[in-house]
């Protein structure tokens, strides 16, 4: 069983009615091994155990970048990027609500005293139980479950990451060694490279946008726009550049499946939209 050590608890808020219930969806016979493995897991580490609440919601797996599965101012030039191992897991649900967090699953049901991934609002809780930890550490800078720790100097840097770690441990956090990338000169956070020169795009998600086909739907157009305007804030004059594109978005007729019929100004449009914006992410 986890041991708390903080005082931070997750509340579900639900409107009157009675309780949602769903059957569990069939999994196939590969996904069905993975789920029973992570459950397993789950309720000998005591994040999960078995449930027999009115509450239930049908178990949905998320792919992860690793192939596996996961249920539901100074110039400052020394950086490390720490990764937070079952983070959502070491927040406690509020024991009236745990009831509601019941999943069902082919294999049975199961319920959570430990917040987990899918709840409304769990993100927010979680942030701010960073905040909570680390808000008079101003070199610490912690997005959800991933930590940027920036230094002046290799010296002053470890001094940062003892402290970290220490806070860390008097909560009962713990950390996922293998993601994490310590004393660098940059690292890579949140879409972005972060170095003493500032913040610049990641060189894949550029060329990602160079060779951007033209979009055929209006489904596909939104994917580019939002691809690019991710780094909006690098673009010159972005908003001009993109008016006639933002203009096939509009209307009650508009849906995500509508083909767009390319003329010579559109196809111009878009390529001075790549142009305009890989030289404004290209040059930084």
């Amino acid at each position: 069983m986890l041991k708390v050590k903080h005082n931070t608890l997750h509340h579900i808020r639900t409107t009157s009615g009675p309780p949602v219930y769903s059957r569990p969806r069939r999994l196939a016979p590969d996904r069905l091994r993975i789920a029973v493995r992570e459950f397993e897991d789950m309720v000998r580490s005591g994040i999960a155990r078995r449930s027999d609440s009115p509450w239930s919601s049908p178990l949905h797996l998320v792919p992860k970048k690793n192939n596996e599965w996961r249920p539901c101012g100074d110039y400052l030039f020394v950086f490390s990027k720490i990764d937070l191992i079952r983070a959502y897991n070491q927040i406690p649900v509020h024991p009236d609500d745990i009831p509601k967090t019941a999943i069902t699953t082919p294999f049975g049901m199961f319920e959570f005293p430990f917040m987990s991934f899918g709840l409304r609002n769990a993100a927010q809780t979680f942030q701010r139980f960073m905040d909570e930890i680390l808000r008079d550490l101003p070199y610490c800078y912690p997005y959800i479950d991933d930590i940027l720790v920036a230094s002046q100097n290799e010296t002053q840097h470890l001094d940062h990451l003892h402290q970290v770690f220490q806070r860390l441990q008097d909560y009962g956090i713990m950390i996922n060694a293998s993601k994490c990338v310590f004393g660098e000169s940059q690292v890579e956070f949140l879409g972005y490279i972060v170095s003493s020169a500032g913040t610049r795009p990641l060189p894949q998600k550029v060329e990602a946008i160079q060779n951007f086909p033209p979009p055929k739907t209006i489904k596909e157009l939104r994917r580019f726009l939002g691809m690019i305007n991710f780094y909006r804030r690098f673009i010159p004059s972005a908003a001009k550049v993109q008016a006639s594109l933002h203009e096939l978005l509009s209307g009650p007729a508009v849906k995500p499946s509508t083909n767009i019929t390319w003329t010579d100004e559109l196809q111009k449009a878009f390529l001075s939209c790549k142009a305009s914006g890989c030289a404004g992410l290209l040059f930084l």
